[in-house]
């Protein structure tokens, strides 16, 4: 699993790579992403990306996270749960539904 996170300067571009980032990784923040996939499709990822930017003035990064941790590190505040049972995306709203067979 990885952490993907980018800053974009101008907004259509920005809209473009969230979108980019939406379809292919889990949002945990405005932009930051969970990626789960190997390597090879991480780097995939990230040209795909690449393609989109104005790379003088933008950047995405993505990070390795340890064998065995959490999506959700250590959290104060509103948790984020990366495990959720399913996710509903629609227009302007995404409904994360909780697993409770835990």
């Amino acid at each position: 699993m990885y952490l993907v996170a980018y800053d974009i300067c101008q907004p259509r571009r920005l809209r473009r790579v969230a979108r980019l980032m939406e379809h292919r990784a889990l949002r945990c923040q405005k932009s930051v992403f969970l990626f789960r996939g190997g390597p090879e499709v991480l780097v995939a990822l990230l040209d795909e990306a690449a393609k989109l930017l104005n790379c003088s003035e933008d950047r995405v990064q993505a990070w390795l996270l340890a064998p065995g941790q959490s999506g959700a590190g250590l959290c104060r505040g509103a948790a984020f749960s990366p495990e959720a049972a399913c996710v509903v995306a629609a227009p302007g709203t995404t409904l994360r539904v909780e697993r409770t067979d835990r």
